[in-house]
Formats: structure tokens, C-alpha cells, sequence
């Protein structure tokens, strides 16, 4: 049987990612910006560093950090950057199984926020109590895996997946975050609805004809959705076109929770 190999192509655009870090250095820049308004702010330490600990839940071998920043009273932004890797799958749909998962798999997560801490609902100053505010975050997600695919009449083929995913999320969110002994940080948001694009590069190689690797395209396809959250039932397309590409925006949701430390002198 010749040997087919088949690219699927669901990639984010270059000026997506060149968007987020353009904003991650906004953010940077806003520091430059707040002598004047330190004034306004009574005693406190306006340094936070946190650890994200919802992504290892989610993730494999993940190590996600946050630092937020105090601008005023009631303001604050936060900058996120770190690492983490794609879910194990031992199995990638009907007849198709992963035999060797670690080839390569690497990740990054990066992202900005900016908070909005309510007077009229919080009786301390940020970062304490309620807030609410826009957030933008990118994933993006390199593996490399050896599979061994079994056909409806028993016949086995061994192949290769080469996959990068990326998720770019838009989003407003609102949580609460408690400070403890003026140190320590409990940060839990759990409303942030978003606009999120899910795309990602697909490269399967394998002793395939052109109808079983499209079937086989679109079980993998179903197996990477099924691991984000929400996820399979907000798209509504789920099988990649007769080019055996896909790109689609959906709705995604976000909920995290962090622990953290505050550092710097008060002032």
C-alpha cells in the first residue's frame, strides 16, 4: 500500500502571538507610570508572585507563575508566563493507540490581566477582596508520538503524530483573593467567560489510503478537543474539511486557583 502522509493544518497566525506580546510588554511598561499615582496609595506591599496550581491539574508537568502588580488603591495587573505540556493520551479514538508518548512534548503558557478591585464590596485595598477585568491568555502545546492504528478488518499500521495545538483566549473575569498575615495569597477565580481561538498543526504519517486518513484525522481531532474543558460541546464542527485543515472560534471558560506571596517594603 503506498504510503500516504497527511498535514492538517489549524494554526493561529503569527500576528496573534505578536498581539500577546505586545500587550505582556504593555503591561511592563505601565509600571514606568505609577510614581505619581503611588501617592494615592496608603501603606502596603504591591509586589505578588503566585503559583498557578489549577494548570497542574490540567496539564502534565506544569509550572505556571504570576506577578501582580499594585498600581492604586483599587487597581492592579498581572502578568503570567510558564511551562506545561499536553495530557498523556494512551489512546487517540477508536483503533488508534499511543505506543510511544514522550519523542518530544513540550508547551508554554503566557498572559496578561488587569483587575478592577470593587470599593463598594471590598473593605481593604487591592489585592484584597472582590475583582473583576479583562484577561488574555495563549497556549501552546509540541508533541511527538508513535502510534499503532488497527483498521476495522484487523489489519495493524504503525505511524507517526506530529501535532501543535495553540489556544488563544480573550476574556473578562471576575473571583475573590484573600491575603493572610499581609503575606500570603489565596486567588480563586471562577467566572471568566472568553472568546477563544482553538487552532493547531497536525502531521500524520502512516501506510494509509485516502479514506482511512481521513477517518483517522478526524478520531485524533476529536480525542485532543475531548481534553480541554467545555470544549466538545461548543464546537459544533468537529471533523477537518476535504483539505484536512480546521481554524474555528468558539467560547471557552476559565477558572483558576493560585497561591502566592507579597514581597516589597511598604509605601
Amino acid at each position: 500500500m503506498k504510503k500516504y502522509t497527511s498535514t492538517v493544518c489549524l494554526y493561529a497566525s503569527d500576528n496573534l502571538f505578536v498581539t500577546i506580546m505586545k500587550m505582556v510588554f504593555m503591561f511592563i511598561l505601565i509600571s514606568h507610570c505609577e510614581n505619581g499615582i503611588a501617592q494615592e496609595t496608603t501603606a502596603l506591599r504591591r509586589n505578588t508572585i503566585k503559583l498557578d496550581l489549577t494548570s497542574n491539574l490540567l496539564f502534565r508537568n506544569a509550572l505556571n507563575l504570576s506577578f501582580e502588580r499594585v498600581r492604586s488603591p483599587n487597581q492592579t495587573y498581572c502578568i503570567t508566563a510558564g511551562y506545561q505540556q499536553f495530557p498523556k493520551l494512551t489512546s487517540l479514538g477508536t483503533g488508534i493507540e499511543t505506543t510511544n508518548d514522550s519523542r518530544k512534548r513540550s508547551g508554554f503558557k503566557l498572559g496578561g490581566e488587569y483587575r478592577f478591585y470593587l470599593k463598594k464590596e471590598n473593605k481593604y485595598q487591592a489585592p484584597h477582596g472582590v475583582y473583576i477585568g479583562p484577561y488574555t491568555s495563549y497556549l501552546n502545546f509540541n508533541n511527538e508520538r508513535d502510534l499503532r492504528v488497527e483498521s476495522d478488518n484487523g489489519t495493524v499500521t504503525d505511524a507517526f503524530l506530529k501535532t501543535n495545538i495553540n489556544v488563544l483566549n480573550i476574556g473578562f473575569q471576575a473571583g475573590y483573593q484573600f491575603v493572610i498575615n499581609d503575606r500570603f495569597i489565596i486567588d480563586m477565580a471562577f467566572i471568566g467567560p472568553s472568546v477563544s481561538r482553538y487552532s493547531a498543526k497536525f502531521r500524520l504519517d502512516g501506510d494509509f489510503n485516502v479514506d482511512e486518513q481521513h477517518e483517522y484525522q478526524n478520531e485524533i481531532l476529536l480525542a485532543l478537543i475531548d481534553r480541554f474543558p467545555l470544549l466538545d460541546d461548543l464546537i459544533e464542527d468537529k471533523e477537518v474539511d476535504s483539505k484536512g485543515k480546521m481554524d474555528t472560534w468558539s467560547f471557552g471558560y476559565r477558572y483558576q486557583v493560585l497561591v502566592g506571596y507579597r514581597f516589597g517594603h511598604k509605601k
